[in-house]
């Protein structure tokens, strides 16, 4: 697999003050609080009569009608994977991450000394990692496919599926695959994305109790406890949820539209045409390889995107669309497809 670095989060860290049109970001920005029903005061917060990690755990157990015992708030999302990956590493060393995904999906079992395997039989316990919906192609993964991936795995396996992105599907009922096989079946997610939090840096696994047991001890000797406001903040977050869907679909809709425009308007390019993301992979034909055509576009136009590279494909990059700003999006795109135009033959 090459260097377990996270490359992803050091390219747009490194560059996101050097660009112009910044088409990196996949999470929404942080909204008003105070408009979206969330009690910021902090001495609301010290008075309040529940303790805030229980208060986060029952939140998200009443989201997805299970029980709190299946809950471990985490740092953000990328501690989640970490832990998973640190609690399967005592189990077996063999991994299965279709790509292309989210970079720390192959980094973490990368640098944990796993084997990345091309395929998987119920003879032997592995770890299947996902995202849904992927990233970085923004598609839903279909119910048929995710239960044979599970059928499929044999004792001691364990499916784990991010899905940090699966709400920007706007779906009529929030849904998780954790209720597939409590058995086999961990997932995570994060109130940096969709709800804009990501300041707070909340995120969690929803596990079988025996898993969360374990992973919780494994918790602090990683990052210790999260923030007691943070949880408190994100446990109001989540009980006023249909506030946050009404923004995300606003913004997430409005901009897919013009992303369609600029897809049809630049002939040198194809993508995902995503359905529950806020982001899209652009491919193109051209021999050029996608972090050196990134790395162009971020000198000679001001335009920062993530190069198919950091997600185990080629000959793509990831184009994010979270912008409240409709003009800045209009513009960075109309500054990119002019830079393909010339780029790419």
């Amino acid at each position: 697999m090459g260097t377990p670095d996270f490359r992803l989060y050091w390219w747009i860290k490194h560059n996101m003050g050097r660009a112009k049109h910044n088409l990196s970001s996949s999470g929404l920005s942080e909204p008003d609080l105070n408009e979206m029903g969330v009690i910021t005061d902090y001495n609301a917060f010290k008075s309040a009569s529940q303790g805030p990690e229980e208060l986060f755990k029952r939140a998200v157990a009443e989201l997805y009608g299970i029980s709190s015992d299946n809950v471990l708030p985490t740092i953000g999302g990328t501690e989640a994977i970490y832990l998973v990956n640190l609690f399967m590493a005592q189990r077996t060393r063999s991994v299965f991450v279709p790509t292309p995904n989210y970079e720390p999906m192959l980094s973490v079992p990368a640098m944990l000394g796993f084997k990345f395997e091309k395929a998987f039989d119920r003879d032997r316990a592995v770890l299947v990692s996902l995202t849904d919906s992927n990233n970085p192609t923004g598609r839903s993964l279909s119910d048929a496919w995710v239960r044979s991936v599970v059928d499929g795995t044999g004792d001691g396996s364990c499916v784990y599926i991010d899905e940090t992105f699966r709400e920007f599907g706007f779906h009529e009922s929030i849904s998780t695959w954790f209720k597939l096989n409590r058995d086999k079946v961990v997932v995570s997610n994060t109130l940096t994305k969709f709800y804009g939090l990501g300041g707070f840096r909340v995120g969690w696994i929803t596990a079988s109790e025996d898993k969360i047991e374990e992973l919780a001890r494994f918790k602090p000797f990683v990052t210790g406890e999260n923030a007691a406001y943070s949880l408190w903040i994100g446990a109001q977050a989540i009980r006023n949820r249909s506030i946050f869907v009404l923004r995300a679909k606003r913004i997430v809709e409005r901009n897919k539209r013009i992303v369609e425009e600029f897809v049809e308007s630049t002939p040198q390019i194809g993508w995902s045409n995503p359905d529950a993301a806020p982001f899209c992979f652009i491919n193109y034909n051209d021999g050029v390889s996608s972090e050196k055509l990134c790395l162009k576009a971020l000198r000679e136009r001001g335009v920062l995107i993530a190069p198919a590279e950091f997600f185990g494909s080629e000959k793509g990059f990831r184009l994010c669309f979270t912008h409240t700003d409709e003009e800045a999006l209009v513009e960075g795109l109309k500054s990119l497809s002019a830079f393909l135009g010339e780029a790419l033959r």
